[in-house]
């Protein structure tokens, strides 16, 4: 992937997966090695944060809104989840977590963990404007891609 070719091939894709992977087992691993300092019902409602605001509006919509092979709902579901899963504003609400708390505490963790688990457990990384809100393939890439591979590229 490059700035003129804004997709990742299977092989690009699982190595992507993989460095977010190791991230998220180096933060559990310093999470795990802290038990005891941990404020588990501030890390609960951290890791919780994310999908509250990003994943859960989206999913009520598709699922209980609307039906149907193509489910459309409003494009704010997606711009929601994209800012609920950046780590850009991760890095702000633990910066403005930081402060209001007067320093540092192992439940910031919460923050990166649920990011990294989501982009190397789950593969997800942000929603498109105009894409299914559930991840489903585009028939116009799914025609690109097969000439792609075929070209035997990794």
């Amino acid at each position: 992937m490059d700035h003129h070719n804004l997709f990742l091939s299977r092989g690009t894709y699982n190595l992507l997966r993989l460095d977010h992977l190791v991230i998220l087992v180096v933060l559990t691993v310093m999470l795990f090695a802290h038990w005891c300092e941990v404020n588990w019902f501030n890390f609960t409602a951290a890791f919780l944060w994310p999908d509250i605001v990003g994943t859960l509006p989206g999913m009520y919509w598709y699922y209980a809104r609307t039906t149907g092979d193509r489910r459309s709902i409003p494009a704010v579901f997606h711009v929601l989840y994209n800012i609920g899963h950046s780590f850009t504003i991760v890095a702000v609400i633990t910066g403005l977590w930081y402060f209001a708390a007067g320093g540092w505490e192992w439940a910031m963790l919460a923050l990166p963990i649920h990011l990294f688990g989501d982009r190397s457990l789950f593969g997800n990384i942000y929603k498109p404007l105009g894409r299914s809100f559930e991840p489903a393939p585009h028939p116009a890439f799914v025609r690109f891609y097969e000439e792609y591979e075929r070209g035997g590229r990794w």
